[in-house]
């Protein structure tokens, strides 16, 4: 089955307006410009009066300046997508050969119609069936928000401030810490080699979990529903700040056979200095996740996180999966081509 041909919707770019996340049109291309706000020779606020509409005018001299060659070279570098081509196909997406791939004839969704916003999604969305897939990648809502259950309490398990995964998560690292330092018997060249041998630990298992299970396809009912409860909700609405961490409750499920298992696999010493590692990994993940997704960052490589990741929601949803870190992009060969042979600029 051939992937489906992405496009941006006006209504898509126009949500990206604020100096955190700013995108702008140019003659039927979607620029993501906000790491380039600071630099701009004529002061981020002009450039933000644009963000989220039509620029094309200003950039051939509307507003006074006509900008040059070397202008419309360098907004290439922040290149994201191209438009949809009409405001009644900005609504649509195509899904090629989806039931009649003999004939080689495509299906058009309107991927808005789909599912009722005003209500909760979870079960709408199990009975998307092989429509899933596409409509969880085209963007369909401008709301920065969606409900998922009917019932209030789980619909509030749902959210989770930013700080929440730190005020659980530290005292914890810092109990088990203080437990090996109190020991006596744990060594800084061990404590340092296996916390690092966590922490890379924990980029594979960041990788292969976004990769493999976050990103799995799926069509069935109930297959659907823990799709988009695990990680479809954040690609429809990748705005959402109380959705961008992971909830305590979950991660500790998910941590639990590492938390029991370390220490028996690898002795005490040696096992919570790898969860030492590990966890630090995990948290890093969390705050990386959260600032490239709702901040602008000044850091070089937390930019070039940001833009590996815009990337990944918006145009290649099947690269780019390390999120606190590409090392293991490099590694399997899906970071982004262009971003890995120009440092992170986009070719032209």
């Amino acid at each position: 089955m051939e992937q489906p041909a992405y496009q941006l919707r006006r209504k898509t770019v126009a949500k990206h307006c604020n100096e955190h996340d700013c995108w702008v049109i140019v003659n039927g291309k979607v620029y993501d410009v906000t790491l380039f706000l600071d630099k701009h020779p004529g002061g981020k606020e002009l450039l933000l009066s644009y963000a989220g509409e039509d620029a094309t005018a200003a950039l051939e001299g509307a507003g006074g300046h006509e900008h040059s060659k070397y202008a419309y070279k360098l907004l290439e570098e922040y290149y994201l997508g191209k438009l949809s081509s009409s405001e009644e196909e900005s609504s649509k997406v195509e899904r090629i050969g989806l039931f009649d791939s003999d004939k080689g004839s495509g299906q058009v969704v309107d991927v808005d119609n789909l599912v009722d916003f005003k209500k909760p999604l979870l079960p709408q969305v199990g009975r998307l069936g092989e429509l899933y897939d596409v409509w969880v990648h085209s963007f369909p809502t401008t709301d920065h928000t969606v409900a998922l259950f009917t019932n209030p309490l789980l619909e509030k398990l749902t959210r989770c401030k930013w700080y929440v995964p730190l005020v659980f998560w530290v005292p914890i690292i810092c109990y088990y810490l203080w437990y090996l330092v109190s020991r006596g018997d744990c060594s800084l060249e061990l404590f340092v080699s296996f916390s690092v041998l966590g922490y890379f630990s924990w980029l594979l298992f960041e990788y292969v979990l976004h990769r493999y299970v976050f990103h799995m396809k799926t069509s069935s009912y109930y297959a659907n529903i823990f799709h988009f409860l695990l990680h479809g909700h954040h690609h429809i609405t990748p705005l959402d700040s109380e959705r961008v961490v992971f909830p305590p409750a979950p991660a500790v499920l998910i941590a639990s056979p590492f938390w029991l298992g370390m220490p028996k696999l690898l002795g005490t010493v040696k096992g919570y200095s790898w969860l030492f590692g590990f966890a630090v990994g995990y948290l890093c993940y969390d705050m990386t996740h959260f600032w490239i997704h709702q901040g602008n960052p000044k850091f070089s490589f937390l930019r070039s996180q940001k833009r590996r990741h815009v990337i990944h929601h918006y145009r290649e949803p099947q690269m780019n999966f390390g999120i606190s870190n590409p090392f293991y992009d490099v590694i399997f060969g899906t970071l982004v081509k262009e971003y890995k042979e120009n440092s992170g600029k986009l070719s032209n």
